[in-house]
């Protein structure tokens, strides 16, 4: 919390509209719009590398929400305020961070598939000023955002193995599959045979 009550006494106007609308780019949406594009835009190995790496991802982060049940930061220390624009994205719990699970898988991606020097230091620096956003709003941990960082830079290098190399497109597509299937399966699973206590937010 001391991070984040530092984070507190420095925020402006300016920044805390800055960084609202910077965060939108580790929503959900963005990471699917963004794999169509490369889809068809690109090609299909960058459109489905894009897809698998955001749908695992958001896949172990919900899971671990609720296996870890760690409230917001607001919610453990009712004295401490959050930027208000960034409240209705901030549901559930806090460990560990959707957005920066999102936002590292998207432009690292993105950042691994174009030859421009340019994009990758964009996506570069995105990966850096999205999690950081995170925080700033006061809606994430430093831990949350850690976290999240580590596994999606991991899925990034895993699916990278996978996609770089020479099998047929259709091959990869079904390995992806296969996986985020028994990801979202154990996740059902989960969900539905633990016992949970009576006022969890599922």
């Amino acid at each position: 919390m001391e991070f984040l009550r530092l984070l507190e006494g420095l925020r402006t106007p300016f920044f805390d509209t800055v960084f609202a609308a910077v965060t939108h780019l580790g929503e959900e949406t963005f990471f699917m719009v963004l794999a169509i594009l490369l889809f068809w835009c690109i090609n299909k190995r960058c459109g489905y590398y894009c897809f698998f790496v955001g749908f695992a991802g958001t896949a172990i982060n919900q899971f671990l929400k609720l296996l870890c049940r760690i409230p917001r930061p607001w919610v453990l220390d009712p004295d401490f305020t959050i930027v208000e624009a960034a409240r209705a994205q901030a549901t559930g719990y806090s460990f560990p961070s959707g957005h920066t699970q999102n936002a590292v898988g998207t432009f690292a991606v993105l950042g691994l598939a174009t030859k421009k020097k340019w994009l990758k230091i964009l996506c570069a620096v995105l990966i850096i000023i999205v999690p950081f956003s995170r925080m700033y709003l006061g809606v994430h941990y430093p831990a949350d955002v850690l976290f999240s960082l580590v596994v999606s830079t991991a899925l990034v290098f895993a699916l990278y193995a996978l996609y770089s190399r020479g099998e047929g497109i259709s091959r990869r597509f079904r390995i992806s599959f296969f996986l985020v299937a028994a990801l979202s399966f154990a996740f059902v699973l989960f969900v539905n045979l633990h016992t949970w206590p009576a006022n969890i937010e599922i």
